[in-house]
């Protein structure tokens, strides 16, 4: 009978088979180990770009909603959009709006001041490298600033900037479609702020002016021949935003009112006269030049008031105050009364004030009640007056008298022809 504890090929054959099992063991490790290498940048990629695309989508389709007016603090809340974003370890930043990293040394605090992207971007940095991802040309990302309860642009230094996040972990990021009145421009504010300085570029140098802004201030002037309004020309480009640009030659021109220069040179992207007039109307502003879309505004153009002043008593009813006046073209105008009356007072029975009559060639324009012992002022109807030279007369109604009881008299200060 053959003993296996006496058998010296098995003793052999033990440390042979462990060597080679340890050997297995360790190939498979080791190609484990590659795989995984190998898998986990594509998971990473995978995680940020689904996220990125959720996004994305989101902003384009919120830009049809409504926006938040900036300036106005009773302004309802913009259409809003909010997102969970987890940030896999291996990803440095993700940046919304602008490259927080354009020098490429991976250090966040260490950029300078570079003007990159125009806000239709996002970034992130991961095992692959710097990702860009362009989005609508529509879109404008900005980084918001709580202030007073309220998120606004954070513009501080003059400048816009992009969100960053960076570090991993999950972050909930809120995104709010707003609006800025002043620059005309409709903004995505992302309800976060960093302590880093991801510039944005406001304009893009190779897009040349596309159209001519035309503003006017006041909109409305008398046509008394020496108020004017101030006209301000912007080159725009295509987006609607203000665009750089010297030297360009604008032709501008006004329907009604005479414009004190009407060919004009920008100096960065603007242009500016006046505009005085002493016609009634409404003036269309026009600015064009070669090239670019024209421009155009309007101002409104009132009757210079007439003012008629009296400072007289009127004290029984065959008195009568006259003034002449004369117009330069049919209008229609609106008549104000200014001044005060003493009253007459019954007890018991009733208080009574004087009223005022008002005539302008002969025809009754109006009668008004004057019930104050202050000065006041009252509006009384309108009429419609041919050009040429006119007649007015004020007479005292309703006079009455007695000692004791009081007088119906009649103090005229002024009346004015307003347009």
């Amino acid at each position: 009978m053959v003993s296996f504890f006496n058998n010296d090929s098995a003793s052999i054959e033990i440390p042979i088979r462990l060597v080679v099992y340890v050997i297995l063991t360790a190939a498979i490790i080791a190609i484990a180990a590659v795989g995984i290498s190998r898998i986990w940048p594509g998971m990473t990629t995978d995680i940020m770009e689904k996220q990125i695309g959720e996004i994305k989508v989101s902003l384009t389709n919120m830009q049809s909603g409504g926006a938040r007016n900036l300036i106005d603090p009773d302004s309802p809340q913009g259409n809003i959009r909010t997102f969970r974003i987890s940030i896999p370890e291996d990803v440095d930043y993700l940046a919304f709006g602008a490259d927080p990293d354009p020098d490429n040394d991976l250090n966040l605090t260490n950029t300078p001041e570079m003007l990159t992207e125009r806000g239709n971007v996002i970034f992130y940095s991961g095992p692959g490298g710097k990702i860009r991802i362009p989005l609508d040309e529509f879109i404008e990302l900005r980084e918001g600033r709580l202030e007073h309860g309220r998120w606004v642009i954070n513009n501080i230094g003059e400048k816009q900037y992009g969100t960053v996040v960076s570090g991993k972990g999950r972050y909930e990021l809120t995104f709010e479609l707003v609006y800025d009145p002043i620059s005309k421009q409709k903004y995505t504010l992302v309800h976060m702020t960093d302590d880093l300085n991801a510039y944005i570029n406001p304009y893009d140098p190779s897009v040349l002016p596309n159209n001519l802004w035309v503003s006017v201030n006041p909109g409305s002037i008398p046509a008394d021949g020496v108020s004017n309004a101030q006209i301000l020309i912007k080159l725009k480009d295509k987006k609607g935003r203000d665009a750089p640009g010297d030297g360009i030659s604008i032709n501008l021109s006004a329907s009604l009112g005479n414009l004190s220069v009407s060919n004009l040179t920008t100096v960065k992207g603007k242009a500016a006269t006046t505009i005085i007039s002493d016609v009634v109307g409404t003036s269309m502003i026009t600015a064009t030049s070669p090239g670019l879309n024209p421009g155009s505004s309007h101002l409104t153009i009132t009757p210079k008031p007439i003012i008629l002043e009296f400072d007289r008593w009127i004290y029984n009813e065959s008195e009568k105050l006259n003034a002449q006046f004369s117009t330069n073209q049919e209008l229609k105008y609106s008549i104000s009364f200014t001044g005060y009356g003493t009253k007459y007072s019954i007890p018991l029975i009733g208080v009574w004030w004087p009223n005022v009559s008002i005539e302008i060639d002969g025809i009754q324009c109006g009668e008004e009640v004057i019930d104050s012992g202050y000065t006041i002022s009252k509006m009384s109807m309108q009429i419609t007056l041919p050009a040429g030279d006119h007649n007015l007369n004020i007479g005292l109604k309703n006079d009455k008298y007695l000692p004791l009881l009081g007088d119906t008299n009649l103090y005229v200060r002024k009346v004015v022809l307003s347009g």
